[in-house]
């Protein structure tokens, strides 16, 4: 009879992360391959999310957002309470006249996308402007003079 040979007992919490990490090896594989070789996987070719910047200054808030190749009708932006919301649509344009035509790389973008920020109390919700010029966004988003800021003074116990 053969004598019965008992393996190590690995660490539980090691052989969790191993399990753990072969998962995500194997997750990160099928959402970053393409499909086909010389295409974007079906979640890159939809989505579009443009790059922004917030900036304070001292009279106002700034935020510019990059939306080349973006008509400015198919933009909207909306207040709600302290927060401000930027949607709208990239579209594609499709040519179908040179019927000889294959696209061998693809990397623009289109689709829908929705950016949401919160902003602070000290805004002036009324003259919120937005202006749309060479592929750039820019919400301007004045201060309030009036601040709910006020001190506190600290009474001494004896």
């Amino acid at each position: 009879m053969k004598p019965i040979r008992r393996r190590p007992m690995r660490d539980p919490i090691r052989r969790f992360r191993d399990e753990m990490d072969s998962m995500m090896e194997r997750f990160d594989r099928f959402f970053k391959e393409p499909f086909f070789s010389d295409t974007l996987s079906i979640f890159e070719r939809d989505s579009f999310t443009p790059a922004c910047n917030i900036e304070e200054l001292d009279d106002r808030y700034k935020i510019i957002a990059e939306m080349p190749g973006v008509d400015p009708d198919n933009i909207e932006i909306e207040l709600d309470d302290y927060s401000i919301s930027i949607k709208g649509q990239r579209e594609e344009k499709l040519e179908t006249k040179d019927e000889g035509k294959q696209m061998h790389m693809v990397e623009h973008s289109y689709g829908s996308y929705y950016r949401s920020f919160t902003l602070p109390e000290n805004i002036d919700a009324d003259n919120i402007s937005a202006e749309y010029k060479n592929g750039i966004l820019t919400i301007d988003i004045p201060k309030t003079q009036d601040t709910n800021k006020r001190k506190i003074s600290i009474k001494k116990s004896d």
